[in-house]
C-alpha cells in the first residue's frame, strides 16, 4: 500500500450469506477474527463494540436526475448552531470557482450524481462517505465528492471519504488520492480522507493490490468472506434501471456492470 498505516477489513457480506442466520453469524465470526466493523446494522446493535459502516447504493445516485432535487437540502452549521444553510446554492459556487481556476472538468461532472451526493450530506453531515463510480470515477464521482465536502468542511464537519465498487482497484484509488491533494491541497481535511474499496474482494486481490500499491484505506469484503468457494453465492444483485417512468443506467469501466436501462418484461420459454 502506498498508506504508511496498513488497511483494515469490514464485512460487507449480507446480502450473499446463506441460512437462517448467515448474516449474523458472519458479522459475529468476522469482528471476532480481526475485522474492524460490518454493514450489518442489527449485528450492530446486537453485538457490543461492532460498529456500523457503509455507504448509500448505486441506485441510491441513479435515483437523482437534476440539481433541482437538491434545492431542499439543509445543513444546520457546527460553527454557527443557529445558522441552517442551503447546501445547493453553496456547491455551485465551488463549482463555478473550482472549474474557472482549477480544473473546468468541474463544469461537466453529472448533475443527478451532484444532486445525491447533497442530499446524502443533508441526510449525514458527520458520516459523508460517498460511492463515487455510478457513472465516471475520476472526472465526475471525485469531483463531486470534493464539491459537497468543502461546504461541510466551512459549515465544521468532517467529510469521510468515498468509496469504490469497481474497476482498476488500485489505480483508481491513487487518482482519487492525487485528485484530492491536486484540486484542495490547503484543506487539513484532505489528508484525513479515507478510501474504501470493494468489488468481489478475496486473498487474491488483496496479495495483488498489494504487489501494485494502492491507496486503499478500508476493504469492504462480502461475497468471498460469508460464502464458502466451493458452495458459491448466486451472482446477481438489484440494481435501478427505471424510477418514475424514467430511464436510469449505471457506467463502468467494466463492461459486464454497465446497465442496460428501463423495465424489463421477463419470459420463461418451454421447450417440447
Amino acid at each position: 500500500s502506498d498508506h504508511v498505516a496498513p488497511p483494515i477489513c469490514v464485512e460487507f457480506g449480507l446480502r450473499r450469506a446463506q441460512g437462517p442466520d448467515g448474516g449474523f453469524s458472519a458479522s459475529k465470526y468476522s469482528y471476532v477474527g480481526g475485522f474492524a466493523g460490518t454493514s450489518n446494522v442489527q449485528a450492530g446493535k446486537m453485538i457490543p463494540g461492532l460498529s456500523v459502516s457503509g455507504t448509500h447504493a448505486h441506485a441510491f445516485v441513479q435515483a437523482f436526475s437534476s440539481l433541482k432535487e437538491a434545492e431542499q437540502c439543509d445543513v444546520v452549521s457546527k460553527i454557527n448552531e443557529n445558522d441552517k444553510v442551503s447546501l445547493l446554492p453553496k456547491v455551485l459556487e465551488y463549482r463555478k470557482k473550482l472549474a474557472e481556476t482549477v480544473d473546468s472538468t468541474f463544469a461537466r461532472t453529472n448533475d443527478g450524481e451532484l444532486a445525491a451526493f447533497v442530499a446524502y450530506a443533508a441526510a449525514f453531515p458527520n458520516t459523508f462517505l460517498c460511492l463515487i463510480d455510478t457513472y465516471d470515477t475520476l472526472s465526475s464521482g471525485t469531483l463531486n465528492f470534493l464539491l459537497v465536502a468543502l461546504v461541510l468542511d466551512d459549515l465544521g464537519y468532517k467529510p469521510v471519504g468515498v468509496r469504490l465498487d469497481s474497476g482498476d482497484l488500485a489505480y483508481l484509488s491513487k487518482g482519487c488520492v492525487e485528485t484530492f491533494r491536486r484540486i484542495v491541497p490547503d484543506r487539513d481535511f484532505v489528508a484525513q480522507l479515507k478510501i474504501v474499496a470493494s468489488n468481489d474482494i478475496n486473498e487474491d486481490v488483496l496479495y495483488s493490490l498489494g504487489e501494485q500499491g494502492h491507496a486503499i484505506d478500508i476493504f469492504g469484503i462480502g461475497t468471498n468472506l460469508v460464502t464458502c468457494q466451493k458452495q458459491p453465492a448466486l451472482g446477481c444483485v438489484y440494481k435501478l434501471v427505471e424510477i418514475e417512468g424514467q430511464p436510469r443506467m449505471k457506467l463502468s469501466q467494466e463492461i459486464a456492470k454497465v446497465l442496460i436501462p428501463q423495465r424489463k418484461r421477463a419470459y420463461r420459454l418451454y421447450g417440447k
